[in-house]
């Protein structure tokens, strides 16, 4: 059964992202793809640079959060998986294969 491109490109990011529950729900893939924030990785270590910047600036702040910190860090990350998803039918379109 093949998948449809759009949901196996979103699985792929899912599995990068450790954003699937393997545990209950494990899907083959999960042998392939590395979970990308694993603990002492580069994206581990750099989401928690971004964590602490962002208790900082609510610190200084004087607030728990802050609604502008929260929309610059999600939409940053709406900006990664769209590139993420871009390049993965670049990478689809050079090395030959079809994509949609």
């Amino acid at each position: 059964m093949q998948k449809d491109v759009r949901e196996f490109k979103e699985l792929i990011f899912d599995l990068m992202n450790d954003s699937l529950d393997l545990k209950n729900y494990p899907v083959a893939e999960s042998k392939y793809v590395e979970n990308e924030f694993s603990k002492g990785s580069f994206c581990d270590e750099a989401y928690e640079r971004i964590y602490n910047a962002n208790r900082r600036l609510c610190e200084r702040l004087g607030v728990d959060e802050d609604k502008d910190v929260e929309s610059i860090i999600g939409e940053l990350l709406d900006v990664g998986r769209h590139l993420a998803l871009k390049m993965y039918d670049y990478g689809a379109i050079f090395s030959g294969a079809q994509t949609q």
